[in-house]
Order: C-alpha cells, then sequence, then structure tokens
C-alpha cells in the first residue's frame, strides 16, 4: 500500500462524514466531495448503470460540470463497451481500476466511447470503483481527469476507502427501508422475512416475535435488559464506535447460527428523534461460493474466504486444500487487500455484512 499517516488521516475524515449520512443524497454528496478532496479530478461521478434494462442515474461533483445533452443515453448505450463496467459486470471485482489498466491511449481515443462521449467532455482518463448492487447494475464512483492519469496511490485511496463506502451505502438503503416498512408494516415485514427492534428504553418491537426471536438465537434477556447479554453488548459497540470514530474499521453486523439457519442483527443508528434500531434478518439459505467471488475474488480466494468465515486456521486451510502454508498466506494478503479489511475477523464481519443472501 502506498499510503502515509496523511493520507489515512484524510480517508478517516472522509469516513466520519459518510457515515453519517441518513438518506441517499446526502450519502452521495458526502461521498463525491470527500472522493474529490482525496483525488483531485476534473469530476466525480456516482454512476448507477442497469446495462440490461438500458437506465443510467448519475450524480457529479462539481455539479456544475458541462456533460453533453446526450451524455446519459451515450454512456448507457455504451456500457456494454465500456472497459471498466465491463470488467465489473463480468468479473464482480469492485476494487479500483483505471481505463488505462485495460486499454493504451490509442484504443482509448479509437473508441466511440472516446469520440462521442469523453472526448467532447475533456477527459482522457478515469478511474472507478464499485458497491455492492444486485445484479446486473453496476454502482460505480468514477473519478475523470483530463491532464495525467491516476496512480497507484489514488487507486489505494479508493480501495481503503470503498468498504467503508459500501458499509454507509448499505445503511443508508437499510435506512430507506425501514421507513418504507414503517409505512406498511405487516405487508413489506412479512414480504421481507424481517423482524425490526426500536431501541427505546426499554427497547419495543416493531413487528411481534422480534424479541423471540433473539432469545432463541442468542439466549435469555439479561437482568438489567430485555436484550440478550451478547446482543447488549453488541448494541453497545456500535454506538462506542459511533460516537469515537477513533481508527478506520467497520461496524460488523451480529450473526449467529441454529439448525442450519443463519440469523443477522444489523444496527441503524439513531437519527433525529429515532432512538436506533435492530434490524433482524433470518436468512433461509447459507452463504455460496458464488457470492463470495462476486466480491471481486478468484475461485481459490472464494474458497479461502467461506473456509476463514467457517472458523478454520490456516493449518486447517492447508490440510484440507493441499496447499503450502505460504500459498494460503498468500492468498489471504490478497484477499484482504481487494477487500480492504486487515485480519479474519474484519474479512469475516465484511463478508457476511455484504453478501445478500
Amino acid at each position: 500500500m502506498r499510503l502515509d499517516a496523511r493520507d489515512l488521516s484524510q480517508v478517516l475524515d472522509v469516513v466520519r462524514v459518510v457515515s453519517e449520512a441518513k438518506d441517499r443524497d446526502t450519502f452521495l454528496r458526502s461521498t463525491l466531495e470527500g472522493v474529490v478532496a482525496l483525488v483531485p479530478c476534473l469530476v466525480a461521478t456516482a454512476n448507477e448503470v442497469d446495462p440490461v434494462a438500458g437506465r443510467l442515474t448519475y450524480w457529479m461533483e462539481p455539479a456544475s460540470f458541462a456533460v453533453p445533452d446526450r451524455a446519459g443515453e451515450l454512456l448507457t448505450e455504451l456500457a456494454g463497451e465500456h472497459p471498466l463496467i465491463g470488467h465489473a459486470t463480468v468479473t464482480g471485482d469492485g476494487s479500483a481500476w483505471r481505463i488505462s489498466d485495460f486499454w493504451s491511449p490509442d484504443m482509448f481515443h479509437a473508441s466511440r466511447l472516446y469520440r462521442d462521449l469523453y472526448g467532447p467532455m475533456g477527459i482522457e482518463y478515469q478511474m472507478s470503483a464499485t458497491l455492492p448492487a444486485a445484479s446486473p447494475v453496476v454502482f460505480g464512483v468514477v473519478v475523470s481527469r483530463a491532464d495525467q492519469d491516476f496512480s497507484d496511490r489514488d487507486r489505494d485511496v479508493l480501495n481503503v476507502l470503498r468498504p467503508h463506502l459500501a458499509q454507509a451505502w448499505r445503511n443508508v438503503r437499510n435506512q430507506e427501508r425501514l421507513r418504507g416498512l414503517a409505512d406498511a408494516v405487516n405487508d413489506a415485514m412479512t414480504g421481507r422475512g424481517w423482524n425490526v427492534i426500536v431501541l427505546w428504553d426499554p427497547p419495543e418491537e416493531l413487528t411481534p416475535g422480534a424479541l423471540v426471536t433473539l432469545y432463541r438465537f442468542f439466549g435469555r434477556p439479561s437482568r438489567t435488559s430485555p436484550l440478550p447479554p451478547r446482543v447488549e453488548r453488541w448494541v453497545a459497540s456500535q454506538q462506542a464506535h459511533l460516537v469515537e470514530h477513533e481508527e478506520l474499521r467497520l461496524t460488523p453486523p451480529l450473526t449467529a447460527l441454529l439448525d442450519g439457519q443463519r440469523i443477522v442483527l444489523r444496527y441503524l443508528p439513531a437519527q433525529g428523534a429515532h432512538p436506533g434500531a435492530i434490524i433482524v434478518d433470518e436468512e433461509r439459505r447459507p452463504v455460496r461460493r458464488r457470492d463470495y467471488e462476486s466480491l471481486g475474488l478468484s475461485p481459490r480466494e472464494a474458497e479461502i474466504t467461506e473456509l476463514v468465515v467457517l472458523g478454520a486456521t490456516n493449518a486447517a486451510i492447508v490440510d484440507q486444500l493441499h496447499v503450502a502454508p505460504g500459498t494460503v498466506k498468500k492468498h489471504l494478503d490478497n484477499i484482504y487487500g481487494k477487500l480492504g479489511v486487515r485480519s479474519r475477523g474484519q474479512l469475516t464481519a465484511f463478508v457476511l455484512h455484504l453478501v445478500d443472501s
């Protein structure tokens, strides 16, 4: 990694701001402003592209940047030819890549993508990273320049920032879902298989049976709270992290397995008069190996990630896969680098948090 202490401090500042977003517009504005501050560029955009349906929604910083009248239509039309969109769609790799990683300048200039879209805007270089989205949609954070290509340091910044953006994006979407669910609690929550506990004092079920589900997976409530002790400690750690922001780290969900079924608790931070909530999601199927591959991991890396999530040690992975210890360590280093995590615990929390069931 090519980031120094100053770079990491700047990334942390952006993470602090973005993690406080309560709605989509605030998240997108703070993300793009933060990215521009970290990676100087001509323009930064957040693009949500559905190549199959031919739909594009985009947000831009600065908002005053001039784009051709048909820019959205052209990008949708040419999405299949775009090397960055194509790479993300085919491989599921969300890490940061530059157009120059795939095309030479001559190839770029000879493309219709440059002639009809980027050339008229004065864009010569581009880099993007993607956030989790339901296939075939590609949700990309994109930076573009006119004068010089993006450096390895610029790419490292986006890669370190990406998992935190992904988590903040999930939180925003969960906030939106919760607000929508509140309008039609019974129908919507039954359809999604969600339960919600609002963290009043004492906590209150928004959906009947939510606390019973907690007791089934996590045990009896404590003497001082309606929540089981393990859940109570987890909520306290979530709240403390949001206050302190003392380091770059992901706030993991709380998971448990019972009779082959997995439950995932996700924390929604307090906002305004709302005291925060726990979303209780009973997932009906286990995470599959192809889900790990959707995070941009190779088949072997996905296999090793699956074993790590199941609690296997390096020695156990060596025995099961019949590979050398150094090979396992190298694969883990690659996995950590791709996902922007630093430990087995962070890896487990990250993939269980971001892989949709």
